[in-house]
């Protein structure tokens, strides 16, 4: 057995193995089901929604007026406005007038040893009054039921805090091309049933635009204060949920709400390059071997096809292989979102080369003194 065969074997393993996982996924990742209080509306639990802003008057009305329509009798929704340089703060004043509702906070200088954005949802959940707390972005958009649905999966699965995966919009051909990975991860990478399952952190995952738990709980893990100095706060902060001894539970929010992440490459460029190397803990290692694994799965099967047919190898069926799997891992994700159509999966040794510049690009950024950037702020690498 040659030593180019052996390679392709290996790497048509790891793609089999990807989708076996995301086969297990299809199966257990499940949408959250909309609680029935059996005492009626007046029983239900009063909610504070949380919305950080800055510079968001792009996104903000459509966010809080989609949370002033939720299907629900009992919640306030607080807005904190971290010091925008736009008109956040003056649209927020205008929607308050018209909703009672709606609550609006003007953030607090940020200390030196807080990042932004747990700094204004440790501010926000101070404030609120509600037994449970949503934290949530200003450019999510809700379904009416959103609360509901939330209140049904901390019910079902008795759990302490909940997280949902949006649904992602993307328009152009860069948003299409990558914006949809986020679900290819989830599903190829990790096993969910075992962040339900398991308490290891490992197995630990949030989307910071949907974390629904208690107030109580939320304090009692030290909230957005343990994850201070995080750009990926959303995944740190499931991580150190998970390492209290609380649960979690990850679902599917296609349904429950959506949002339109960035607006073309150079906001994914910048936005991901943010958040990547962060949360790989900053380990450079770590990065550089799922870089390596990335190339070698995703990047160049379609290549070593190519070759191998060109030399007659008789490996060449073994990458091709490999390239299918991933494709109709992708397509199944495209049939079960209706994110992108068909022609992007084919795509997809593209899409993942975007995204290995990203992660070296966010590596570089933190690890070159420059620190990442984000909304006007330079965070330091450390």
């Amino acid at each position: 057995m040659g030593l180019m065969f052996l390679y392709q074997a290996i790497v048509t393993f790891f793609a089999l193995s990807l989708t076996g996982t995301a086969l297990l996924n299809f199966r257990f990742f499940r949408k959250p089901r909309a609680f029935v209080s059996p005492e009626g509306d007046n029983a239900l639990p009063f909610i504070s929604i949380l919305v950080p802003a800055r510079d968001e008057e792009e996104n903000i009305e459509a966010c809080v007026r989609s949370l002033l329509s939720l299907n629900y009798p009992n919640f306030e929704v607080i807005v904190l406005d971290d010091r925008s340089a736009d008109n956040t703060y003056g649209i927020l004043c205008r929607l308050r007038d018209q909703d009672e509702r709606l609550r609006v906070l003007i953030g607090a200088e940020l200390p030196a040893d807080w990042y932004g954005k747990p700094f204004a949802c440790w501010q926000m959940a101070q404030a609120a009054q509600g037994e449970y707390l949503l934290l949530t972005d200003a450019d999510c958009e809700f379904s009416p039921d959103a609360l509901l649905l939330a209140l049904g999966a901390a019910q079902d699965h008795q759990t302490d805090l909940i997280s949902l995966v949006p649904n992602l919009r993307a328009e152009g051909f860069w948003e299409k091309l990558i914006i949809p990975l986020q679900y290819f991860i989830i599903f190829a990478f990790l096993p969910t049933f075992l962040i339900r399952s398991t308490s290891h952190p490992w197995f630990a995952a949030a989307n910071g635009a949907f974390l629904f738990l208690k107030r109580e709980t939320y304090f009692a893990v030290d909230g957005h204060r343990a994850v201070r100095r995080q750009l990926a706060e959303d995944v740190k902060f499931a991580q150190h949920v998970k390492r209290q001894g609380k649960t979690l539970w990850y679902g599917d929010g296609s349904r429950t709400y959506g949002v339109r992440m960035y607006h073309g490459l150079p906001e994914i460029w910048a936005g991901f390059s943010k958040n990547i190397f962060p949360a790989f803990s900053k380990n450079i290692a770590l990065l550089g071997g799922v870089i390596l694994m990335l190339l070698n799965i995703f990047v160049l099967p379609i290549l070593w096809v190519a070759a191998g047919w060109i030399i007659g190898a008789g490996w060449v069926w073994l990458p091709l292989v490999s390239y299918i799997l991933l494709v109709g891992i992708r397509l199944g994700l495209t049939a079960r979102f209706g994110r992108d159509t068909g022609e992007y999966a084919l795509l997809n040794p593209l899409a993942w080369t975007v995204v290995i510049g990203i992660a070296i690009n966010s590596a570089y950024q933190s690890l070159s003194g420059r620190g990442n950037a984000w909304k006007g702020r330079l965070y330091p690498k450390n």
